[in-house]
C-alpha cells in the first residue's frame, strides 16, 4: 500500500466537551461529528501541558516539555526549535527527508520566521486576533486558511508523492469571535461565551469544506485526517483568572479524532489514555519510519487497529501556574486525579499545595479531597475518611511516569508527597 497523505486539523484552546460527538447537547458540529462517527473518537485524550507553545513543541517532537525546555508561550522570536529548544528535530523534518511534501497553514506559535522544514508555508506565530486586518466580519482567518489548504490539495491531487499538511486554526481561543451567521444558535439562550461556541461551529464549517474537497479531488481514501486541539479552556473558572495553565479537565482534556475509512475502521470509541506526545510516533508509523528511542510518546497505530496493546493506564501532565510561577505535576487515572506542586503550604491548616479529585463522583472537580477530613465553613469535608492510601498509590504512579521520561521535578514532588503521607499515617495511628 502506498504511503498515506496526512492531514492535521488543529484547533486552539478547544475543550473536549465542546463537540456534539463528545456529548455536548447544544453545540452545532455536524461535520466533526461525522468525522468521529466514520472514524475513531478518543474518549480520554489529553495535552501534556495546557498551554500553546509547550504543547505544540511536544506534539511535533514527541517529548515532554521538561526535555525540550519550551515551557512558556513565546513571542518575537525567530525559530524556537533552532534558538531555544533542546529538541530540534521535528516530525516534519523526518517526513520531508522521506520525500513527503510538507505544508503548514495558520497558527504556529513556535517562532516568527518561516521554518525550514516546510515546503509550503502560510503560517503565523500568534496574537493578532481571528480577522484579517482586525476587521470583524471581514475576512475570517480560518476561512482564508481553508481556502489556502484547498488550493494546496488541488495541486496535490495529481502529485507523485504524499503530503503532510496542518491547518492550525486559532479559534476558539479568545477573543471569542466568529462570522455573524454562526452566533444565532447560541445567543439569548443562556449559553455562556456564545462567541466560543460560534467559533466551534465556524471551524466545523471549514472542516466540512475540507472533507468535501478531499472527496471531490479523489484524495479521501489515501488521506488520514486527524482533528485535535492543543489544550482546553476553563473560561477563567479555575484558579482565579486563569483560563488554562491548570491541570483541571477543562484545560487538559482535548478532542482527538482519527478518520480514514479506507485504512482505519470507523465507528470506534477509543477509551485508552492518549496524548499529544503520541502524535509524532503515530505519524512516523503511518509513513513507515522508525520511532527514535528517545521519544516519550507511543504510536497509536496498534490501538487504532484494535490490537491488544500494553498501554499506559494513567496520563501524566506537566504545568506551571503562570499567575504564581508554581510548577506542577499531575497524574490522571480513570477514577482519580492527583496534582502535586512545589508551592509552600499556606497558613490555613487545611490548605495544601496539592490536590486530589474523585473523577467518578465529582467529575466537575469541585471537592478537593487531598487534606480530607477537615472543617470548612460549608461542612463539606468533615465526613470524608482520610484518602492517604489513594494518595500514596497515585503518587507512586506519578513517580513511575516521571522516572520513565527523566523528569526529576516530577520525581521530587512525588517523593515529597510520599513523605508527607508517611507522616500523616504516623499521626493518625
Amino acid at each position: 500500500m502506498k504511503k498515506p497523505n496526512i492531514l492535521l486539523l488543529m484547533s486552539d484552546q478547544q475543550r473536549w466537551d465542546s463537540l456534539g460527538c463528545n456529548g455536548n447537547t447544544f453545540v452545532s458540529s455536524p461535520h466533526i461529528d461525522r468525522l468521529a462517527a466514520e472514524g475513531v473518537r478518543c474518549e480520554n485524550s489529553f495535552t501534556p501541558w495546557p498551554v500553546c507553545t509547550p504543547a505544540r513543541a511536544t506534539m511535533w517532537t514527541g517529548v515532554y516539555p521538561h526535555q525540550h525546555k519550551l515551557k512558556f508561550n513565546s513571542y518575537r522570536m525567530s525559530n524556537l526549535f533552532e534558538d531555544v529548544s533542546y529538541e530540534r528535530r521535528t516530525v516534519f523534518d523526518a517526513l520531508k527527508e522521506d520525500d513527503y511534501t510538507t505544508a503548514y497553514f495558520g497558527k504556529w506559535h513556535l517562532g516568527d520566521d518561516v521554518p525550514p522544514m516546510f515546503d509550503v508555508w502560510e503560517g503565523f506565530n500568534s496574537l493578532g486576533g481571528h480577522w484579517v486586518d482586525g476587521r470583524k466580519d471581514g475576512v475570517y482567518k480560518p476561512d482564508l486558511q481553508t481556502n489556502q489548504l484547498i488550493k494546496f490539495l488541488e495541486k496535490q491531487a495529481n502529485a507523485d508523492k504524499p503530503f503532510i499538511a496542518v491547518n492550525g486554526f486559532y479559534p476558539p481561543h479568545d477573543p471569542y469571535t466568529a462570522p455573524k451567521r454562526f452566533y444565532e444558535r447560541y445567543r439569548g439562550r443562556g449559553i455562556p461565551f456564545a462567541g466560543y461556541y460560534a467559533a466551534v461551529s465556524a471551524l466545523d464549517h471549514n472542516v466540512g469544506r475540507t472533507m468535501e474537497a478531499l472527496d471531490r479531488l479523489g484524495l479521501r481514501d489515501d488521506t488520514i485526517v486527524v482533528y485535535f486541539s492543543d489544550h482546553g479552556d476553563t473560561f477563567r473558572y479555575r484558579e482565579g483568572w486563569m483560563y488554562k495553565f491548570v491541570c483541571h479537565e477543562d484545560a487538559i482534556k482535548v478532542p482527538f479524532i482519527v478518520n480514514c475509512p479506507a485504512r482505519i475502521q470507523g465507528g470506534v470509541t477509543l477509551d485508552s489514555m492518549i496524548g499529544l506526545q503520541d502524535l509524532m510516533p503515530t505519524i512516523l508509523d503511518w509513513s513507515g519510519l522508525n520511532k527514535p528511542d528517545h521519544l516519550h510518546g507511543q504510536s497509536l497505530v496498534p490501538l487504532l487497529a484494535g490490537d491488544t496493546v500494553d498501554w499506559r493506564d494513567a496520563y501524566y501532565v506537566q504545568n506551571i501556574l503562570f499567575q504564581d510561577n508554581v510548577e506542577q505535576r499531575c497524574i490522571r487515572t480513570k477514577e482519580w486525579k492527583l496534582i502535586l506542586s512545589d508551592r509552600p503550604r499556606t497558613v490555613r491548616n487545611y490548605s495544601s499545595p496539592n490536590h486530589l479529585f474523585d473523577l467518578v463522583n465529582d467529575p466537575e472537580e469541585e471537592l478537593d479531597l487531598y487534606d480530607a477530613p477537615y472543617e470548612d465553613q460549608h461542612n463539606q469535608f468533615a465526613h470524608y475518611p482520610p484518602f492517604t492510601d489513594v494518595i500514596v498509590d497515585l503518587a507512586q504512579t506519578l513517580r513511575k511516569h516521571a522516572e520513565e521520561i527523566g523528569d526529576t521535578f516530577g520525581c521530587d514532588v512525588a517523593d515529597n508527597c510520599l513523605i508527607e503521607m508517611k507522616h500523616r499515617s504516623t499521626r493518625n495511628s
